[in-house]
């Protein structure tokens, strides 16, 4: 993978490396306010099927100021779980993370349902 990755038009340059995973940070909001992109990957062993895979996890930090001044992360954190077989390709991952972007996603046709707010700020199920 890339050092630097570009999403939307911000780019994260790689802070850190090593067998734990990478980070990147992305600083155009000043270096007090950066976005961070955290990426792992573990093995594991589905307790269930008792079949092994390897668990990715995204994560992006989003320091913002709040309003007494504290500087504070909004998080998000996504893992995705994918069984070690051969019938299982990357198209399976891509359906299940479009679905989860496609929930909480507002868009212009008729795919995203648009309900950010109302999970995470409504708190709504």
């Amino acid at each position: 993978m890339n050092a630097s990755l570009t999403l939307n038009t911000l780019t994260f340059d790689q802070s850190k490396s090593g067998d734990a995973g990478s980070e990147r940070r992305e600083v155009s909001r000043g270096v007090n306010l950066p976005e961070i992109l955290i990426i792992r990957h573990q093995d594991y062993v589905d307790s269930g099927t008792k079949v092994p895979g390897v668990r990715s996890n995204v994560r992006i930090e989003r320091y913002v100021a709040m309003a007494d001044g504290r500087i504070v992360p909004v998080t998000l954190s996504l893992s995705v779980a994918v069984p070690s077989d051969s019938n299982i390709v990357s198209a399976d991952v891509t359906a299940v993370t479009d679905r989860l972007v496609n929930l909480i996603h507002g868009t212009t046709n008729t795919s995203g349902l648009g309900l950010s707010a109302s999970i995470f700020v409504s708190k709504q199920q």
